[in-house]
Order: C-alpha cells, then structure tokens, then sequence
C-alpha cells in the first residue's frame, strides 16, 4: 500500500477492522475530529460486512479524509478468525479505494512501537498514550476506536506528520503507570 506525505491539515482516518466491530479514528494533525465503533447487527455475515462498509462510506462522505490507514491482519491463535477479519478488511479496502482516498496499512508491532516506543506494548498502554496525546476529555471511547486513532496517529508519523501533540509540545516517551485502585 503506498500513500502520500500528508500536512498539518490532512485529514487521517485510521480503522481497525472487525466482524463485530470496527473501529475508526480520524484526526487533522494532532486533533481528533472524529471517533467511534460500527458495530453491525446479528445476522448473515456477508450482511454485516455491507453494514460496515455503508457505514464507513457515510463517514468518509462526511468527514473527507485524504488518507486511510487500517491494521495489517495477523494470525493470533483462531484462523477462522483471520479468515473473517481478512474478508471484513478485503471489503473496507474497495469501499476506501473506491472513494479515492489513498491507503496504507501498518502491523499491529508498527503501530504499537509509533504510539508507545514498544513494539510489545499491551492493549492497555496504547490506550494510556492515545489518550494522553489526544485527550479524551472523560469520554470512554471503545478500545476499537482507541486502536483506530492509534492507526491514524501511525499515519502520520510515518508519513512525516509533524511529532508534536495539540499543545505544541514536542512528542515524548511518557512512562506508563497504570491507575491501582479506585
């Protein structure tokens, strides 16, 4: 997958692919402008994929992103499972090719090595960062959309975003501390 340098003012719609949820994350810079979770009804899988990928239609319609990033499908443990998430993301890409944006997609190592400076970083500390560079302002967002904006924000850095979070200060390693308690 090939894409552009995009500027401080290029929209980023990063997607995090899922039969049973999708999550997307756009960004302009360094600023959410969007987030959220397509989570389609039961039923006939060929029919959830449509759901999706009519959703996400809607979403770049509206928000006109110029470059789209997705996770790269791996092999955990299940392969009826990549076979499923390969088959949502077969579709997402036509729809996201199909309205002309240009495309790229990262591992799940890539991205997790941009966001937290550790390629082996845990679900949990990707969320930390994510919300601290962006800021959430209390909002719980689904870890699929979390994962989006970590997809979106690898964009950027990788095709030469400025490092810099909305408050003008430069990108730093933070080190994670989970909250212990209440």
């Amino acid at each position: 997958m090939t894409a552009g340098t995009p500027s401080a003012t290029t929209v980023i719609i990063g997607i995090d692919p899922g039969l049973t949820a999708t999550g997307y994350g756009i960004i302009r810079g360094s600023r959410v402008i969007h987030l959220g979770t397509i989570r389609p009804g039961r039923g006939d899988v060929f029919n959830r994929i449509q759901e999706i990928c009519t959703r996400l239609e809607s979403v770049v319609a509206e928000h006109r992103p110029g470059l789209a990033a997705l996770e790269k499908a791996f092999y955990h443990k299940n392969v009826s499972s990549l076979v499923r998430v390969s088959e949502v993301r077969g579709a997402i890409l036509r729809t996201l090719l199909q309205a002309g944006l240009k495309v790229t997609d990262y591992s799940p190592t890539s991205i997790k090595l941009t966001t937290t400076g550790s390629g082996r970083a845990s679900k949990l500390q990707v969320r930390y960062f994510i919300e601290r560079l962006f800021g959430t302002n209390g909002r719980r967002a689904s870890h699929h959309a979390i994962d989006a904006l970590a997809i979106a924000y690898t964009a950027y850095r990788k095709t030469g975003g400025a490092a810099t979070i909305e408050t003008g200060r430069p990108h730093r390693r933070v080190r994670f501390q989970p909250r212990i308690g209440g």
